[in-house]
């Protein structure tokens, strides 16, 4: 069988580049605090809620799920069809 040729991209970021900016008015993006856990005590600190919902909702899941939290056929269909026909 032959194996199919996989493209590399190397994407350098800063730590923390995806998660909030900052936290407790503390800087996280590019600090070590971007390897801890910043949004803790979620019951107690309604802000550290905040910020995870909208850290959340910036990866569009209504775009990516349908109401039964299924992946939509859209992109099920096109996974599926990479798997099996690699080129």
């Amino acid at each position: 069988m032959k194996r199919p040729l996989w493209s590399l991209i190397v994407f350098r970021t800063p730590k923390g580049w995806i998660g909030p900016k900052k936290t407790d008015n503390k800087p996280t993006e590019g600090t070590w605090r971007s390897h801890q856990v910043s949004l803790s005590d979620l019951r107690t600190k309604p802000d550290h809620l905040r910020l995870l919902e909208g850290w959340m909702k910036s990866y569009r899941p209504a775009e990516l799920f349908n109401e039964a939290a299924r992946l939509i056929a859209e992109l099920r269909d096109r996974r599926w069809s990479q798997t099996q026909n690699p080129t």
